[in-house]
């Protein structure tokens, strides 16, 4: 992980990261000023375009789906298998990984159009969950 690994500072009850997604050593658009159209880099810069990609894509299948539900699809339909089908882990010594480390799971395009139960939320869902927190000011 790069960044915004678990727990939340300001309230454990929120799990970061929300999914994880690839980020290492991905092909990307370079500056033809720097002398390369093309180079390899890593990092949430890097895995955020995926997520995007992957939202836009329910998006443009469920549109009627508000980005709650879009989250909830992509959030419920990620594994937390690698890529060989065994846990994630967090270094080469397979040091399995917790939701800490990777939120509810690697990012899986092809099982998130179609992820059965979503969960929605309204305005009214943080502002309620903002003043259990003793933010009722």
């Amino acid at each position: 992980a790069f960044s915004s690994r678990g727990p939340n500072a300001l309230n454990p009850e929120i799990l970061k990261p929300d999914v994880t997604a690839p980020g290492l050593n991905i092909l990307a658009a370079w500056s033809p000023a720097a002398g390369n159209m093309f180079n390899i880099l890593s990092g949430t810069s890097m895995a955020c375009p995926h997520v995007t990609g992957i939202a836009t894509l329910v998006k443009a299948v469920h549109p009627s789906w508000s980005p709650s539900a879009i989250k909830s699809a992509i959030m419920t339909t990620a594994t937390i298998l690698d890529k060989r089908h065994r846990p994630i882990s967090v270094d080469p010594e397979q040091t399995r990984a917790n939701a800490f480390d990777y939120g509810s799971g690697f990012l899986n395009p092809l099982r998130v159009l179609n992820p059965g139960l979503i969960y929605d939320s309204e305005p009214t869902d943080f502002i309620t969950f903002l003043c259990s927190l003793g933010y009722d000011q």
